[in-house]
């Protein structure tokens, strides 16, 4: 830890937050947006007796690779197989970023951020080293299936604090089904949130900034709440709560809904790159209904219109943006056309270099860093430098005040819009690694439309 500093600090959280409560295995972006101020976190939890107990670690091939579930798992495997668990870990956007820490904080971010996009890695000792040299087969498949389906629970709610039982037992939310392959057995953990939430809430183990805080924000609004569980929305196929009537395998029960694999989320821009089309349209549309515009405008005797843009969170779990939202973009688009069509005033354009309007109306998270500057970049946090999220089931508002150059008719276009990266990443993954990276593509959440009259 020579050198290390605050990263010398982070690799022995490391060591109890990975092991925590965990008994030993007897096997082998820049933004221009202003900061505002944000509470200082709380420290991420830790257990002195997770140190001497060690993280978990089984021998390598203790986990079952995914070709084997496809045999009577096809539809699942298939959904899987588009889903971005599949991709958590041989994912060039991914890979960018995680190699980038690796070489800034001499490898102590390897088992922070490592664990959650190759757990089977994490717990076959085949992580560090960062660039999967160790891998097999198996750990290179991301999230699969026999990861998540020998979990028997979960110790902490953060940092992949799930508990492995790797062997013939499979578990999941109904316990009722047969197998020739392996047993089956009911798993209470399956059908709640902690299960996601252990991966999708990081904590920093040196400061304990909420580095993504999905599951919290969850948990403690009205969803959490009423139990409506990640669950619930992530894995069908369709916005919202919806039954999926089919088989798990083959010659399974047919039921009233199964679980969609192929967890749903707003990564449509990747699901394109990777020619999954169907899936990044599901994902466009997960997107769409997370969101509703409402515009009020005035105009005043001399020609000056106050538009009041609500933004509405009414589809989402959590806020929105969420997860990674650092490196996520969500703004408003703003346009006045007058009566021949000419534009009067723009706001949230996007200019020839596929950038977005630097003083467009932004919705995401960017953290401090410890020279006070604003970062994307998660292993750089000190604490919280801009977060405007729109929580679940509210909103958020923003006032434009427009002056109006003639008398006449005007129409007023708003559009809520989304980027699963911001241009400037994508530019400075391709300088740094020098590997073509399509250029980002915005989606449009919601939009509305007003006239007015000067």
């Amino acid at each position: 830890m020579k050198g290390l500093g605050l990263w010398g600090g982070l690799v022995v959280a490391m060591l109890v937050v990975f092991g925590c409560g965990m008994p030993k295995s007897s096997s082998l972006d820049n933004s221009s947006a202003a900061p505002v101020k944000a509470e200082a976190q709380a420290a991420a939890p830790a257990a002195a007796e997770a140190v001497a107990q060690g993280p978990q670690v089984f021998a390598p091939g203790s986990f079952d690779n995914p070709k084997n579930c496809a045999g009577c798992h096809r539809d699942i495997h298939d959904a899987w197989s588009k889903s971005m668990h599949a991709y958590a870990w041989e994912n060039k956007w991914y890979q960018a970023d995680f190699q980038m820490a690796h070489k800034e904080t001499e490898g102590a971010t390897d088992m922070l951020c490592g664990p959650c996009h190759a757990p089977i890695a994490a717990r076959t000792g085949q992580l560090p080293p960062a660039d999967g040299s160790k891998f097999d087969e198996t750990s290179r498949q991301g999230i699969s299936c026999d990861f998540c389906h020998t979990v028997t629970g979960v110790a902490q709610v953060f940092n992949m604090g799930h508990v492995s039982e790797p062997g013939n037992v499979k578990r999941g939310p109904r316990g009722d089904g047969e197998s020739l392959y392996h047993e089956v057995t009911y798993s209470d953990i399956h059908t709640k949130a902690e299960f996601c939430g252990s991966c999708h809430m990081v904590v920093h183990p040196a400061n304990g900034v909420h580095i993504i805080d999905t599951y919290e924000d969850w948990k403690n609004n009205d969803y959490g709440k009423q139990g409506i569980t990640c669950q619930n929305c992530h894995m069908t196929p369709t916005p919202g709560v919806a039954p999926t009537p089919g088989r798990s395998a083959g010659m399974g029960k047919l039921r009233d809904s199964i679980a969609f694999h192929g967890f749903v989320g707003g990564s449509s821009y990747i699901q394109d790159e990777l020619g999954n089309k169907e899936q990044a349209e599901r994902s466009r549309e997960m997107l769409r209904a997370a969101a509703q515009l409402k515009v009020a405008p005035k105009v005043d005797a001399e020609g000056n219109l106050e538009l009041t843009v609500d933004v509405h969170n009414v589809g989402a779990g959590h806020k929105i943006p969420t997860g990674t939202t650092y490196i996520r973009k969500m703004w408003l688009q703003v346009e006045v056309m007058d009566s021949a069509g000419k534009l009067v005033y723009a706001s949230g354009q996007v200019d020839d270099k596929n950038h977005v309007d630097p003083n467009a109306t932004f919705f995401r998270l960017l953290f401090r860093d410890k020279d006070g500057q604003l970062t994307g970049k998660s292993w750089r946090a000190q604490g919280i430098g801009y977060d405007r999220r729109i929580p679940a089931k509210g909103k958020d508002t923003e006032v434009y005040r427009i002056k109006l150059p003639a008398k006449g008719d005007y129409t007023v276009s708003t559009r809520l819009m989304y980027r699963s990266f911001s241009q400037a990443t994508l530019d400075d993954i391709h300088q740094r690694t020098g590997e073509a990276v399509p250029p980002v593509v915005s989606v449009e959440m919601a939009k509305a439309q007003s006239a007015v009259k000067f």
